[in-house]
């Protein structure tokens, strides 16, 4: 067998062999984020996932929990969904969001001593109801409308 031939082979086995383990190194990292999120969430009282009811009503609004769950969790945080719904404590108001920071998509936190949804990835801060208070990121989260009907915390995501 001819040199160049051998280590193209050997190229080819190595690249091969090391696949599996730069997948596993990539999921990893995700469940890893995601157990350190969920910690996080627990350690401040606020709600980790919540599911959502999947019926969409006819007037396109869904439950995403109840009031007293909000009052008692702080936030309600629905990640296939794409919504975080919290109370402002200083309004009482309720506010929908999609929690993905407009700047490289990580997930927004409330932080309850600062009163501001805080991105942990590159330090962005927001408002309750969405607005955009520091960056990097140059653009409010997204918002959706929300609405209290019988103790049900209801948005509408389209």
């Amino acid at each position: 067998m001819e040199r160049r031939k051998f280590l193209g082979w050997v190229g080819v086995g190595v690249m091969a062999s090391s696949l599996p383990v730069v997948i596993a190194a990539c999921s990893g990292a995700d469940e890893t984020a995601a157990d350190d999120q969920s910690t996080d969430a627990q350690a401040t009282g606020e709600s980790t996932s919540v599911a959502a009811d999947s019926t969409v009503r006819e007037d396109g609004f869904q439950s995403f929990g109840t009031i007293e769950e909000l009052d008692e969790k702080v936030t309600i945080l629905d990640k296939e969904a794409g919504v975080l719904v919290l109370r402002n404590p200083e309004n009482k108001q309720i506010s929908a969001v999609n929690p993905k920071c407009p700047h490289q998509g990580c997930i927004v936190k409330w932080d309850a001593e600062e009163k501001y949804l805080d991105c942990p990835c590159h330090g962005s801060k927001f408002d309750a109801a969405g607005g955009l208070l520091e960056g990097p990121a140059t653009e409010d989260l997204s918002i959706y409308e929300v609405k209290e009907e019988d103790d049900l915390v209801l948005v509408k995501l389209s």
